[in-house]
């Protein structure tokens, strides 16, 4: 009788298996062929000083199976390689650029992201140190040179502006500005919980999932988009005027730094932000910026994106790159002489 209580046993949970396990891979094809995902593994992980962070010293793969194919390298710190090792006293001056996903190089191979081609251009020069990261926005990228960048002694900032730079400020706040001081905070887009799930999930077989994928890249728009909602007005000039508090500190406070501050951004993204856009122009007459005007970079190049849908492929690299050397050589020539910094 206990040998058959067993069996039953034995094929209830083979039935339900079943009934679990075919729908999924029903689900899993039907995606694959009829709206393929793009593959990051491992994907950001969690961090409570930044909400996410890239892995450290990894190879990471991404692809839209049979249609394109990245790979990215990062170091010890989880930037792109490579970069001078941290030290009290450096043999060339250090350039800091500071970005999202465009200054990181998504959708370019290794040596091909414009830090990496300005690094070759300027060798005879100065070291550029890529501190771009996916995804940040200026709350995160302020908090990134203040607790890293400023390791490298800057000669020079260049800060790389993106349209959603105002939108992710306000889904992982962890930089604000309190009476002209930077106050750092807790990331709390999440809650640590869910964070360590994140960051189990970011190393999981699952990423390879186009399920997955499809089911994830829905669920975080509409999470993203709430908490983004939670933390800030829905009115465009409320996100304006906080990216305008953070640039306005830092700018103020790398002048009295004597490290020159160059900003330029993504084909037309300034455009998009107005308020942004005058404030920029503003710090640009006084003094405490130089605004790079991007629109007549492109004009007669084609093709200069990626497959991968960011704006530049490894030609639009070469472009900004191109266009980057002549600022910093400028910068370079008027701030301090390299024995003054050490």
């Amino acid at each position: 009788m206990a040998h058959l209580f067993d069996r039953k046993i034995v094929f209830t949970a083979i039935i339900v298996s079943l009934v679990v396990a075919v729908p999924l891979i029903f689900f899993e094809f039907a995606v694959r062929f009829v709206a393929p995902q793009a593959e990051l593994y491992p994907r950001y992980g969690y961090s409570e000083r930044f909400g996410h962070q890239m892995a450290e010293s990894a190879t990471i793969v991404h692809q839209l199976p049979g249609v394109w194919r990245f790979i990215y390298h990062t170091n010890e710190y989880g930037y792109r390689i490579s970069m001078p090792e941290v030290s009290n006293r450096y043999d060339r001056r250090n350039v800091i650029v500071l970005g999202d996903s465009n200054t990181f190089g998504i959708g370019v191979n290794d040596g091909e992201e414009y830090p990496a081609v300005l690094a070759n251009r300027l060798s005879e020069e100065a070291d550029v140190i890529n501190l771009g990261v996916g995804g940040f926005g200026l709350t995160h990228e302020i908090r990134t040179f203040y607790e890293f960048g400023l390791l490298f002694q800057p000669a020079v900032v260049v800060l790389q502006f993106s349209f959603n730079d105002p939108y992710d400020n306000f889904y992982e706040m962890v930089t604000t500005v309190q009476d002209g001081r930077f106050r750092f905070h807790r990331d709390r887009s999440m809650s640590r919980a869910m964070g360590h799930v994140k960051q189990w999930l970011s190393n999981s077989i699952l990423q390879r999932s186009a399920a997955y994928n499809f089911t994830r890249n829905y669920a975080y728009s509409y999470w993203q988009a709430r908490v983004v909602q939670r933390e800030s007005s829905s009115d465009k000039h409320g996100k304006e005027a906080f990216y305008n508090r953070l640039l306005v500190a830092f700018a103020e406070d790398l002048k009295r730094r004597d490290i020159p501050l160059i900003l330029f951004d993504a084909p037309g993204d300034l455009g998009l932000w107005p308020g942004i856009r005058r404030k920029v122009e503003d710090l640009d007459r006084d003094g405490l910026l130089r605004h790079l005007r991007t629109y007549q970079w492109y004009e007669g190049i084609s093709g200069y994106g990626t497959p991968e849908g960011h704006p530049w492929g490894a030609k639009g690299h070469r472009v900004v790159a191109s266009h980057l050397v002549a600022p910093l050589l400028a910068a370079l020539a008027e701030g301090k002489p390299l024995k003054a910094m050490r």
